[in-house]
């Protein structure tokens, strides 16, 4: 069968990009009538801003600003595709803005839309109950984490905290409940001694893209499966300070 598709995001320039990079050229194109995808636009840049400095401490976040300033400069200039858009513009997939994902408005499209999957990757909302019964088959979420492990905010943060020797990547159906529900795939990838932070959120988000492509291919033909998340879970937040601190003790990097 053929599906329509409709994708919630939040761009930016340094790992949201890889994801559609992976994602979109393994999706079966005889399998996909219409693929649409929504940015959300979610956090005030100075909000934003403070929360990065305090994660990442002065070095770090002056490090960083100054990449994310030249990924924006050259995503502007077309010389490299370092955002969301322009990574679906290659594609010719339509994207647009929206500040409330559980919008009336956005709800009632969905619906009418007779979308099929509606596919969270990194979305920085909650979904309320009616957009999660909005699609006609399956409304799914993309975690760098092997759930019911690390649910939550920064999960390849906190299994490079606890010394994990590697990190999963899950696709599951979304319910009220943050980073529940049924699993539709999930894998893992090893942890390299000289592994960054940013080298394992970049590994995951490709990860994620490749899966997330075969779970809607799979679901295209009719042979998906799904399974109860079993074992022991967790549940941690976005890390505080003191938490950046201690993960740098432990001789864990950050970029």
């Amino acid at each position: 069968m053929t599906l329509q598709i409709a994708i919630v995001t939040q761009d930016d320039p340094f790992y949201m990009p890889a994801f559609f990079q992976e994602f979109i050229p393994k999706l079966d194109e005889a399998a996909i009538e219409r693929m649409t995808i929504l940015n959300l636009l979610d956090e005030a840049l100075p909000e934003f801003a403070m929360r990065m400095f305090n994660f990442y401490g002065p070095v770090n976040f002056t490090h960083r600003s100054l990449s994310y300033v030249y990924r924006k400069a050259s995503d502007a200039l077309s010389t490299q595709s370092y955002s969301v858009a322009s990574v679906a513009r290659n594609y010719g997939i339509s994207i647009e803005e929206r500040h409330d994902i559980n919008a009336e408005s956005y709800i009632q499209w969905v619906e009418d839309a007779d979308i099929d999957i509606l596919l969270s990757v990194s979305a920085p909302q909650i979904f309320e109950e009616r957009l999660l019964n909005a699609p006609s088959r399956y409304c799914l979420n993309v975690h760098t984490a092997e759930l019911p492990k690390y649910r939550g905010m920064l999960p390849t943060f906190w299994a490079l905290y606890h010394g994990e020797n590697e990190i999963g990547t899950t696709v599951h159906t979304m319910v009220p409940e943050i980073d529940k529900g049924q699993i539709v795939k999930q894998q893992t990838f090893p942890v390299s001694a000289d592994m960054t932070l940013d080298d394992a959120i970049l590994r995951g988000k490709r990860e994620g893209g490749q899966l997330a492509a075969e779970a809607i291919n799979e679901i295209a033909d009719g042979t998906e499966s799904t399974r109860e998340m079993t074992g022991e879970g967790s549940y941690f937040s976005f890390p505080t300070k003191s938490d950046r601190k201690e993960f740098q003790k432990r001789g864990n990097q950050l970029i």
